[in-house]
């Protein structure tokens, strides 16, 4: 019998005998026995002699790895609506740092945004934050990254027909169109002369690129590969920008379990299951080979110093 199996038989058995509300919310949904998916986990590791942390406690006690993830990125992590499974890259990570952690792939996830991910790391709502999280000096006061697991360029999505953009140089002299934050950030960077126009949300981007409000919307590659599979009007161009780090976000004051998570991506990456994942959910999209993933433990930056009680 398998792990699923079993887990699901457990699950069915005390809904059956006792009123436990997270019964009837699926709270840890359990992947595929086949398929993609299937193979990955039959292969994954599992923890051993892992040190004391108050995160791995909670989780072993939940008997789930409670999750901040996205529903709606093709690719990376998406749910399902028929069986309520989470699908892509990211998704396959959290399942596999599940196993890792509890010897069974069981994921409660939790629909996280940009604005809400911090607020749910600091309190306890999620375990872990995989959700295409950039790593930035900011976040770092408020929580801190595991790995980081992948580094992204800045991508473009022009409507079906547009030309003249052929390099990021292109971009100066047009309205580039952007959310808040480090993608603008970026994009100043790289195209001085260009003329962004920003928005709250990607949806609001969208919109205004569809009423031509801008030239082309630029974000990092998991958005505009995700937009690009869902929205046929549109179309990625081939070329990127710039390259930021993405990590695990995690709870801020527990150093062991980012040592954890770190453990669990070095032991991944060499036994060629984080290629595999990639492979399995991004590459059919993008059409490119795995990329080779950034160290781990190495974020790139140096966390801003916390003000001081007297600034």
């Amino acid at each position: 019998m398998t792990v699923r199996r079993v887990v699901a038989l457990a699950a069915a058995v005390v809904c059956a005998t006792s009123v436990i509300t997270a019964c009837g919310s699926g709270a840890a949904p359990l992947p595929s026995d086949t398929g993609p998916a299937g193979s990955l986990l039959s292969k994954a590791p599992v923890g051993k002699n892992l040190p004391a942390s108050p995160t791995l406690d909670r989780i072993r006690r939940n008997g789930h790895l409670t999750a901040g993830a996205s529903d709606t990125s093709p690719g990376f992590s998406e749910k399902n609506p028929l069986t309520d499974d989470y699908q892509g890259f990211e998704s396959d990570l959290t399942q596999l740092l599940a196993k890792y952690l509890l010897g069974k792939p069981a994921v409660e996830h939790v629909g996280v945004t940009a604005d809400t991910r911090e607020a749910l790391l600091q309190n306890n709502t999620v375990d872990v934050v995989i959700s295409t999280y950039l790593i930035t000096p900011e976040r770092l006061k408020k929580v801190s990254f595991g790995g980081p697991y992948m580094n992204l360029g800045q991508a473009l999505l022009v409507r079906k027909g547009t030309t003249g953009i052929a390099g990021v140089n292109d971009l100066n002299g047009r309205k580039v169109i952007t959310t808040a934050g480090p993608a603008v950030e970026a994009l100043k960077k790289a195209a001085p002369n260009a003329e962004p126009v920003v928005f709250q949300t990607v949806s609001q981007c969208l919109q205004a690129l569809h009423d031509g409000r801008g030239d082309a919307f630029v974000n990092n590659q998991a958005v505009a590969i995700a937009q690009a599979k869902k929205d046929p009007a549109l179309e990625m161009l081939s070329f990127t920008y710039g390259a930021s780090m993405y990590g695990v976000g995690l709870p801020k004051d527990d150093p062991a379990f980012t040592r954890i998570v770190n453990d669990f991506f070095t032991e991944i990456e060499q036994d060629g299951l984080w290629k595999q994942a990639w492979e399995d959910n991004v590459t059919p999209l993008t059409k490119a080979p795995a990329p080779t993933p950034p160290p781990v433990g190495d974020l790139g930056i140096t966390p801003a110093p916390a003000p001081s009680a007297s600034s």
